[in-house]
């Protein structure tokens, strides 16, 4: 009982929700374990510049005419035989073919770190946007409610002044039907919010039915002189792991044009063995089989040499191999421009548009004390029957509406601003900013 009342009055921050969907999210379990096969791929990658050694050992008996594996004669008799190798080989030289391999495994391990951190940033963004999209609903769902609660109060006021004669029955009318539509207003936005955090819930993967209580620190209180936008651009491609990923991309495609290449070189490769047998047809001059130890030590044979493999003629497999690396090494090398260029004009575009919500948000905040004004003095002339209920309907709705802009500006100048601390490097669900 004690723990579910905790948890019932836990209000949740936004760094709390983010550090929880970063815990519990499943789908960043996909990110990891695609890290760990990219390291195993590096790790194995090293391991292949060793030695390659193979052991076999067979065992048969033979029935019938075969060919005497002492003698190389046929012989018609059945006898028992029974073989072991011992072989090893190593590459001297196949065109930098391994150490291009490692170092494009070790840029394709250093992508999938950067695409699980990136995914990790990323689930931080959605689950940063829809923590404010629950604040705005929630916002609008209480600018809704003054609102029907502002109309309630007029509609007992006009009933009594209809009941005496001071009021048309027709401004009555327009009064309740103007309610009705407060009322579904309201009921549109309270189903507008419950999806909203049911959206949150699940980037979280938090399975509560209770109502999540958001605690909202956010307040737009000076205008920030933010850093040039050439400059904040080559300070987060310098860290951003999104930007990262794709830098190191196109450095394995690289190594991938050496690797086609490394087939046209020739390769040479050193190899030994060594082996040894045991065959019943070995015989002494008494016509008795030569024991086990001795034909170990008799039949023994050693290996040492080296093979030269040279690419002739492959139907130009080689050649169009090669061709194709280059395309896609164009290819990487073209969207990695292309990212840059997109993300310099969605910096542009963020550092424009906070610039352009502080002063929105600053005068939305002037032009609310107005309308509260302008709505208090009308309320007052409707009800001396100095103006008409349009007019005062007019008046209402403006002030809503401003309301609303307030609350839409806060929210958008708030999620802004995060994008521009992570712009500068600084996670800002973290309690102190990294890097890494």
């Amino acid at each position: 009982m004690i723990g579910n009342t905790v948890q019932a009055q836990q209000k949740w921050s936004l760094s709390q929700c983010i550090s929880y969907a970063i815990e519990n999210n499943i789908n960043l379990k996909e990110y990891e374990i695609l890290e760990k096969i990219s390291l195993e791929d590096a790790q194995q990658a090293k391991c292949n510049m060793l030695p390659g050694i193979s052991a076999s050992t067979s065992a048969g008996l033979s029935f019938g005419r075969s060919v005497d594996p002492n003698t190389n004669a046929y012989i018609n008799t059945e006898f028992f035989n029974n073989s072991y190798d011992l072989s090893s080989s190593i590459a001297v030289f196949d065109g930098f073919r391994l150490q291009n391999q490692i170092k494009y495994q070790k840029f394709r391990k250093q992508a999938s770190e950067y695409n699980r951190i990136n995914a990790t940033d990323k689930l931080a963004f959605d689950v940063m946007m829809a923590f404010f999209d629950v604040v705005y609903y929630k916002g609008m769902l209480e600018i809704a409610n003054e609102q029907v609660e502002a109309s309630k109060l007029s509609l007992k006021t006009t009933e009594k002044k209809v009941e005496v004669g001071l009021k048309a029955k027709t401004d009555l009318l327009e009064m309740r039907a103007n309610l009705e539509r407060e009322e579904l207003n309201k009921i549109q936005i309270e189903n507008t919010l419950e999806t909203t955090t049911l959206t949150l819930k699940q980037l979280m993967n938090l399975v509560s039915a209770e109502e999540m209580e958001l605690l909202d620190e956010s307040s737009v209180v000076i205008n920030e002189q933010v850093a040039q936008p050439r400059q904040l651009f080559e300070q987060y491609t310098g860290w951003s792991p999104y930007y990262q990923s794709i830098y190191a991309n196109v450095k394995a495609t690289e190594k991938g044009l050496a690797l086609s290449r490394s087939a046209l070189y020739p390769s040479v490769y050193a190899r030994g063995s060594i082996s040894t047998g045991f065959y019943e047809t070995n015989t002494d001059a008494d016509g008795n089989t030569v024991g086990f130890g001795d034909q170990w030590k008799n039949n023994k044979n050693q290996y040492v040499g080296a093979s030269l493999s040279i690419p002739v003629f492959s139907r130009w497999g080689n050649r169009s191999e090669v061709k194709k690396a280059k395309l896609e090494l164009e290819r990487a090398q073209n969207n990695l421009h292309d990212e840059r260029q997109k993300l310099f004009f969605e910096m542009v575009n963020n550092i424009t548009e906070l610039e352009a919500l502080y002063k929105e948000h600053s005068q939305y905040v002037k032009r609310t004390e107005v309308d509260e004004l302008a709505f208090q003095a009308a309320e007052k002339k409707f009800d001396q029957g100095l103006i008409d209920i349009n007019d005062y309907y007019i008046a209402k709705n403006r002030l809503a509406n401003t309301q609303s802009s307030v609350l839409r500006s806060r929210t958008q100048w708030e999620i802004k601003m995060k994008v521009l601390q992570f712009y500068r490097g600084q996670r800002f669900w973290e309690t102190a900013g990294s890097n890494q």
